[in-house]
């Protein structure tokens, strides 16, 4: 897996203490469709063992299992100022 960090989302890492997990979110209904959507969270993940440990410079990013089998996550800020969070893609 391969791991794309845009500009400006190191630093938003390093400010949250150097560590970021990335996890996936699924919402099953009875009358919709599921939904299945990424989280990303400035922390180290309880169960270590459901996620796979990158190291990008200085910084450990936490992929969950199921995501990290995907050619390429994609973490990119977005917001302003105080509002700012990183959001993730996978292509």
């Amino acid at each position: 897996m391969h791991v794309e960090i845009h500009e400006g989302v190191k630093d938003w890492i390093r400010s949250k203490g150097n560590q970021l997990t990335v996890q996936l979110l699924e919402v099953k209904g009875c009358c919709a469709p599921d939904i299945q959507e990424l989280v990303v969270l400035p922390r180290k993940p309880k169960n270590v063992q459901n996620y796979r440990e990158f190291t990008i410079d200085d910084l450990f990013v936490y992929v969950q299992t199921p995501i990290a089998m995907k050619e390429k996550l994609v973490l990119q800020l977005k917001g302003f100022g105080i509002f700012k969070t990183v959001i993730a893609r996978v292509q």
